[in-house]
């Protein structure tokens, strides 16, 4: 027998074992909990989650959940965005390749 696992109690069995850490642990039902911090402002631009709901929220949320259309000039935005980024990100890999001299023992060879 190993002396050192958490056994024992009245009876062979080990009834009547449950005294102390272990007590706790049998009989506690853990479940998962989330905790969020969305600090003092977030907390004040989600308050409006919470009831009771005044005009005023009404209102917030409203304006928040308003359905609103995309100019086409700006929809297009996103793509451009992302070729503009790609082609900053080929120069500034030539301008670091050239800055620590990568590409010197590739030309020697």
């Amino acid at each position: 027998s190993v002396e050192t696992l958490p056994f024992g109690g009245v009876g062979a069995s080990g009834m009547g074992g449950y005294h102390g850490k272990y007590t706790f642990t049998t009989f506690s039902h853990q479940k998962s909990v989330l905790v969020r911090d969305f600090s003092a402002i977030g907390e004040y631009l989600g308050e409006t989650r919470y009831p009771p709901y005044q005009d005023w929220k009404i209102k917030r949320m409203g304006l928040l959940l308003k359905n609103r259309k995309i100019p086409k000039c700006l929809s297009l935005l996103p793509f451009l965005a992302c070729f503009l980024l790609g082609v900053a990100s080929v120069f500034l890999v030539k301008f670091l390749a050239n800055k620590f001299n990568c590409f010197e023992i590739v030309q020697d060879m």
